[in-house]
């Protein structure tokens, strides 16, 4: 393997690897709207007061996908000082 097939293979494993950091990115902050709707919606089932608790987890599970999103994106060196 000469020193240009090298480099494209290493550039399509870094495609490939930014592509699987922004998938799970998406994904965790979808599953977090999602638990947080379902344990609201499960809550307002139980103690019967329909809309108000499933508003209120909807609301967490959106801050707690942000955050997942902030924490993915350090992990993955979005926020380093050497990438500007």
């Amino acid at each position: 393997m000469n020193s240009e097939e090298k480099e494209k293979t290493e550039s399509k494993l870094k495609k490939a690897d930014k592509l699987m950091h922004a998938s799970s990115i998406g994904m965790s902050f979808a599953f977090s709207i999602l638990i947080g709707t379902g344990m609201g919606w499960w809550l307002d089932k139980f103690f019967g007061t329909k809309p108000v608790l499933t508003f209120i987890f909807m609301l967490f599970g959106i801050a707690a996908g942000f955050k997942n999103m902030i924490y993915f994106m350090k992990k993955a060196g979005v926020f380093d000082e050497d990438n500007k």
